[in-house]
């Protein structure tokens, strides 16, 4: 039996500029929650810590960052928990790798390029993984690949994305659900994609535990490690435990629907949450009279939420856009009468609908506000 915990995706040392000034605060959490893993890992008395991919934001983090993960492996080894780790995209095992600079505890292997998989004699278990070297990322993520006969228990890593038809087909690191069901793993640590997933195929146990806590905005699915017990072919228990401080959440608003911007208000303040990362999509069509403004709105309730992003995606009532409520004599009535005679001057009905958009786009820019184009 092994019993391991499942992380990934972590980013340790990001900016995230998304969250402007409370991104300096954010790389701290991390820097906790990461911690907190560790705790975890240690209380659950797990034999191997995986993480798949990702550890790092960068190749370029600075000494604070690897000086607390370095001394969180110390920690583990202390308590004779042993470190796989899988290089991914963000620290990639290229020739600037930090994993090839970083002198890291007797604990901690790091597969590579050249060292695709490492045997654990006394769990009677081998983990496997493919680090990509930023040349190869068109290939599999199992190709090489190859199941050691030395012993009974084999785990998978890879950081990459699942092949779903017609959604995820063009993305580089293309992983099969055959290959997965073709493994001949008894558990797949998957990483890359932030929220958790089980891909599981045939007897192979497949997941993504995701990242910790959001990286960016719509990761509702963040927030886990996954603790995983292999006994054996086809008996594998997974389960998922929160470890986040923080989580994602969207609000959709038709603004079509509401009187005032103290509608729009009072939508928002329902979800306040000092924790919660919420982005707002305003949509719908938007009556002249009303003019929500995005900045404003984020700026007054920015305070009740760790992180506020109102986004318009919203279109104004064409037929209230005329020179009757905005006159020639203002730039916006001058703009509205010049698309107005586009329309009614277009030879087909594509021009004419490619002008209506452009009023719809100019119109609301020159009301003050930057649309989300999609």
């Amino acid at each position: 039996m092994v019993k391991l915990l499942h992380t990934a995706d972590i980013h340790l040392g990001g900016e995230f500029a998304f969250l402007g000034d409370r991104g300096k605060e954010y790389r701290t959490q991390l820097l906790a929650t990461f911690d907190k893993i560790i705790d975890m890992a240690i209380a659950e008395k797990v034999s191997l810590f995986l993480i798949a991919g990702d550890l790092f934001n960068t190749n370029r983090v600075h000494g604070v960052v690897v000086g607390k993960v370095l001394a969180a492996f110390k920690k583990l080894d202390g308590e004779g928990i042993r470190v796989c780790i899988l290089p991914g995209t963000h620290d990639v095992y290229n020739d600037e790798s930090i994993y090839r600079f970083v002198s890291f505890p007797p604990n901690v292997t790091v597969l590579t390029p050249e060292n695709n998989h490492h045997i654990y004699h006394d769990l009677d278990a081998t983990v496997y993984g493919r680090a990509f070297d930023g040349k190869t990322y068109s290939e599999s993520p199992l190709k090489g690949l190859s199941l050691v006969s030395e012993t009974k228990l084999h785990i998978g890593m890879a950081h990459c994305s699942i092949k779903i038809p017609e959604k995820v087909e063009r993305e580089t690191m293309l992983l099969d659900r055959s290959e997965i069901a073709n493994s001949g793993f008894d558990y797949m640590a998957l990483g890359h994609w932030h929220s958790f997933h089980d891909y599981s195929q045939g007897s192979t146990k497949a997941f993504y535990c995701g990242s910790p806590e959001p990286i960016s905005m719509d990761q509702e699915g963040a927030g886990n490690v996954v603790l995983v017990t292999v006994q054996g072919k086809g008996d594998v228990t997974v389960t998922p435990c929160r470890v986040g401080s923080k989580q994602f959440d969207g609000l959709h608003i038709n603004i079509g629907l509401v009187n005032e911007t103290a509608d729009i208000v009072k939508f928002i303040e329902a979800r306040a949450n000092p924790d919660l990362i919420l982005k707002v999509t305003l949509e719908g069509l938007c009556s002249t009279g009303l003019n929500p403004n995005s900045k404003e709105l984020e700026d007054s309730l920015g305070k009740q939420f760790f992180c506020l992003r109102v986004m318009d995606k919203w279109q104004p009532k064409l037929d209230e856009v005329t020179t009757d409520n905005f006159p020639e004599e203002t730039v916006t009535g001058k703009f509205i009468k010049l698309m107005r005679d586009k329309i009614a001057l277009a030879s087909n009905e594509e021009d004419k609908e490619l002008s209506k958009e452009a009023l719809k786009l100019g119109f609301a820019l020159l009301r003050g506000h930057l649309q989300v184009i999609e």
